[in-house]
């Protein structure tokens, strides 16, 4: 099935995929679903979509009215799709293709300042990397330095995605403020500041429900 924009300005658009089993784009309805929960957290936001695969989050988000992004993907291959789809559906705004070995990135591009620090965060690691954000291996220690402000604005949102039986824990810099179950994933809905009081807060779970396809069900992360 195409792959697509499905809200916002670019509606409809397709994006080019690679000849690859590699990437896991988000279904449709997964999409849907966690972007009628962020809501209006969107607009304005400053993204980085880490583990971008073809750019599916980080177009969504700046379909939805992002200010800017920052698009970090490892893969030459995929990385080839990133860019020729941010540059025919995102050429009029601030954005960054960077191809960089995310595990020892510091998340902030030379020339980039107008994109930093992020407000909204993707990240989408291969499932079989999750281990590595336990301890002192390497996605631990990636997720120290996406904590630094320099990085990351203090009220910033990040939004991690699992697999179902992986279970992410609390750091000294990174609290769960909300945790989604949905088709055969986790997504993690991660802050550095209570936020619950706040303009930014976004309903929890128990707040919202949300049924998925059978279709979804064949999903098995996204890209």
């Amino acid at each position: 099935m195409p792959l697509r924009i499905i809200g916002g300005d670019l509606r409809r658009r397709l994006l080019r995929t690679p000849q690859t089993r590699d990437t896991r784009p988000y279904t449709d309805r997964v999409r849907q679903v966690v972007f009628d929960r962020l809501g209006d957290r969107v607009e304005g936001s400053r993204v980085a979509d880490i583990f971008a695969g073809v750019g599916t989050m980080g177009l969504e988000s700046i379909s939805r009215g992002a200010s800017s992004c920052v698009f970090i993907e490892g893969d030459r291959r995929v990385h080839e799709c990133l860019r020729e789809n941010v540059a025919t559906l995102a050429a009029d705004h601030p954005t960054v293709c960077w191809k960089t070995d995310i595990h020892r990135t510091s998340f902030r591009p030379t020339g980039a300042d107008e994109c930093l620090p992020y407000s909204l965060v993707f990240l989408d690691p291969p499932y079989a990397q999750c281990p590595l954000f336990e301890g002192k291996q390497p996605l631990a220690k990636c997720m120290v330095r996406l904590a630094k402000p320099e990085a990351t604005a203090d009220n910033v949102l990040v939004i991690l995605r699992t697999p179902e039986h992986f279970e992410f824990s609390a750091t000294a810099q990174w609290q769960i403020h909300d945790h989604w179950r949905i088709s055969t994933m986790n997504l993690w809905l991660l802050h550095k500041e209570a936020i619950a009081d706040s303009a930014n807060a976004l309903p929890s779970a128990e707040q919202q429900t949300s049924e998925t396809s059978p279709a979804d069900q064949n999903d098995s992360g996204g890209a």
